[in-house]
This record gives structure tokens, C-alpha cells and sequence, in this order.
């Protein structure tokens, strides 16, 4: 057991390679690297950030383990990398496949087989032997360079993209980075290479906190292609693990304020259940709104797109708000611009309703390129009142009129 003094002195470097962080409660982590900001310790694993206050950290066990691409030391292998960068494109073919023969396992002969078959034109054989060398070792980011390459000469640019923002995390690389910006230049380049960066609130539950990510990773990437854009920084994720989830209606926390971090209730769950997956996808499309309209955006507009994108039902909305339109008590849009947190309690499911319900309308009338559109224009520091007729070419009055009467005759 390692004394008080000597944990310290580890979690303050900053950073470091690390293979296991063992908690106060006794429970071990396996990561790849570690570092300390103030009162957390961060750690990277299975491409994801996550955090722990430092309170409950006993201690950290560091490691450095170089990549097996890093520097070969197969005689053979350094051969073959030379016949390479000196065109020899044949002979080092003949040379990397012989050592591959004689260890499979070879991450640098892999590596160098596929740049070797780059150079030859044969993407496909390239892209084999380098995902080959990234199942050797999740971490080779050189690997993953090529990959990328191989990927994008087969046409494969999303791949690609993926690719290197795993390289940049893994390895801070210039030219990976300029091939990165280049694949995706509707996104301003994030601080870091990490989309996210999660920590815990109370205990620690690794399990779903790795469920998590995966889910947040598979939405990020849907919500970048429909809005064409993504957040310039890392999502901060807070897994408030002695807070409970509600089983219905909008998050408790929230009422239409969102404060750039994604919060998530998780006392008592083990699994991500479909409601625990909407509340991901909600709070996560607020940071892209967010990064869209740069926080310039009615509240009525950000919960709308936030509902949608988490699944709501735009037609349920309307069936909902049916007879308040005939009966002329729905909320002026104009008045739901504000932080629902203004509104009377009693109006605030009201309000999301309608926020749901309009930004349906919308989509029917404009579709999604009129709502990109809209928070473009929004993005560009444009008033609401002048960003509806530049965008979508109605004002607040023809929105509100034609929203009311498709309502009335649903």
C-alpha cells in the first residue's frame, strides 16, 4: 500500500502513462494515460475522457509502454522501412511480408507494409495490414494515420475523419491535424482531441460511464452531419451518480437553462435504458445548438431542436396543443424566448410542448436545411425577429399564424 505523500506526488504529474488507478473504496481502473486539473484526476481509456475527484483516488500505478510501431527493432523491419522511403517499393514489400511471416504480430512491419502498399497504389491491402497493427495496439497512432490514408483513398471519408481525431488524441500530430481540418471544414478545430470529457459526481461507475460515452460518440457524430458543425471544445459531461433520473417529462435541473455542460442523473442505474438514451441525446444537442447559434438562440428554438433530436414526436406535441389553438390560449412564441425558468410553473410542460410542436412545423414547411438555415443566421448574431424572414422567409407573425393554423386543423 502506497503512503499518502507518494499518491500525491503522483497525481501531480501531469501528464503521465498509466496503467492502473486504484480507488479508496478498493476498485482498480485500467487506463492509458492520467493527469490532474485541480481537484480531479482525468483519465483516457477506450478513446473516452473521463474524471474522479481526486478524494477518491488512492493511488496510481504509471507505466510507459512504447508503441510497437514506435521503433522497430527488427533488423529485418528497419530494411524494409529503408527500401521504402527510398522507393524500393517492391523489395520492401518482400522484405516487411517475410517478417510478418516469421512474427504476425510485427506492429511497425505492418505499419510499414501498409504505407509501402499506399505508395503502390493498393489502398485496400493498405487499409487490411493497418487495421491489422491498430487491433495489435488500440494506442499506435501512427498506425491510425495510415489508416486514415488508406481509408480515404477508398473513398471512405468518414472513416478517415474518424481515424485522425483518434491519431490527434492519442499523439498531437501537425500534418494529422491538417488532414483532419481538411476532411471537416465546417468544424472550428476543438482545444483538444477529445469530444468528450466525463467525470463523475459521487461514486464511480466505470461500467456505465464507458456506456455512456459510446452512446454521446454515436450521437455526436449524427447531430455533426445535420447540423454541419460540432463544438469547438470538449462536451463536458458531469454522471451525477447520487441524483435520480425522472421517468418522464423534461429534465428537473433544466427548465429551458442550459449552462454548457451535460448533466446526467444516474442513482440506481446500471444500464442504458431508452429513457437514460433520450436524456443523453437532449443534453447533448444543446451543446450543438450552442456551438451553432454561439448562445444567440430564443429558448423556444434551442428545446425544440433538443426534443426533436432526442426522439420527440412532433405530432403528438400537436395533438396535444390542438384545442388550446382553437381555443386562442397557446404562448406567443415571442414569450418563450426567455429561460423557461420565468415561466409560472404550471405553463413550463406548455412551453416544451409548444417548443416541440413549432420546430416540427417548421421542419414540414422549410425542412432541415430551413432550420440550419435559421440557426446560421442566428449564429451570425442576427436578432430573432430578423433571422425568421432571412432564413425561412416568414416573420414571427407568419410563423405564429401558419404554426396556429396547421395546429387547428390537426
Amino acid at each position: 500500500m502506497r503512503t499518502g505523500a507518494l499518491v500525491l506526488s503522483l497525481l501531480l504529474v501531469s501528464p503521465l502513462r498509466a496503467d492502473t488507478i486504484t480507488l479508496t473504496n478498493g476498485k482498480v481502473i485500467e487506463a492509458d494515460r492520467t493527469w490532474v486539473e485541480g481537484a480531479q484526476l482525468y483519465y483516457e481509456k477506450s478513446g473516452g475522457v473521463f474524471g474522479i475527484p481526486r478524494r477518491l483516488v488512492q493511488s496510481v500505478e504509471a507505466v510507459a509502454t512504447p508503441s510497437p510501431s514506435a521503433s522497430p527493432s527488427d533488423p529485418e523491419v528497419a530494411q524494409g522501412l529503408d527500401l521504402g522511403r527510398r522507393g524500393r517499393n517492391a523489395e520492401a514489400v518482400r522484405v516487411l511480408s517475410a517478417a510478418l511471416r516469421r512474427d504476425p504480430r510485427n506492429g511497425a512491419a505492418l505499419v510499414g507494409l501498409a504505407e509501402v502498399y499506399l505508395r503502390l497504389g493498393d489502398a485496400r491491402s493498405a487499409a487490411e495490414n493497418a487495421k491489422k497493427a491498430i487491433r495489435l495496439d488500440e494506442r499506435d497512432a501512427r498506425a491510425r494515420i495510415v489508416h486514415a490514408d488508406a481509408l480515404l483513398a477508398l473513398g471512405d471519408t468518414h472513416g478517415a475523419e474518424q481515424e485522425l481525431r483518434l491519431a490527434v488524441r492519442l499523439k498531437p500530430d501537425a500534418t494529422a491535424q491538417k488532414k483532419l481540418d481538411a476532411l471537416a471544414p465546417a468544424s472550428a478545430p476543438r482545444t483538444g482531441g477529445a469530444q468528450f470529457r466525463l467525470r463523475y459526481d459521487g461514486g464511480v461507475n466505470e461500467p456505465l460511464g464507458v456506456a455512456v460515452l459510446q452512446a454521446l460518440s454515436s450521437a455526436y457524430a449524427e447531430y455533426a452531419k445535420r447540423l454541419g458543425i460540432e463544438p469547438r471544445d470538449a462536451v463536458s459531461v458531469v454522471l451525477m451518480t447520487e441524483a435520480e433520473l425522472q421517468e418522464a417529462g423534461a429534465p428537473g435541473w433544466a427548465e429551458g437553462l442550459y449552462d454548457g455542460t451535460v448533466r446526467i442523473p444516474a442513482k440506481g442505474i446500471e444500464k442504458l435504458t431508452p429513457r437514460v438514451h433520450a436524456v443523453l441525446r437532449h443534453e447533448l444537442a444543446h451543446s450543438f445548438v450552442t456551438a451553432r447559434t454561439g448562445g444567440n438562440c430564443p429558448t423556444w428554438i434551442q428545446e425544440g431542436v433538443a426534443q426533436w433530436l432526442e426522439g420527440g414526436d412532433p405530432g403528438r406535441a400537436d395533438a396535444s396543443l390542438a384545442s388550446r389553438a382553437r381555443a386562442g390560449t397557446l404562448l406567443p412564441l415571442v414569450t418563450l424566448e426567455a429561460p423557461f425558468q420565468n415561466l409560472v410553473t404550471s405553463d413550463v410542460p406548455l412551453a416544451y410542448a409548444e417548443s416541440l410542436s413549432a420546430i416540427g412545423h417548421l421542419l414540414r414547411t422549410r425542412g432541415e436545411a430551413g432550420l440550419v438555415r435559421l440557426l446560421s443566421a442566428l449564429g451570425d448574431g442576427l436578432p430573432s425577429e430578423e433571422a425568421l424572414p432571412v432564413a425561412i422567409g416568414s416573420s414571427y407573425a407568419e410563423l405564429q399564424k401558419s404554426w396556429e393554423a396547421q395546429l387547428k386543423g390537426s
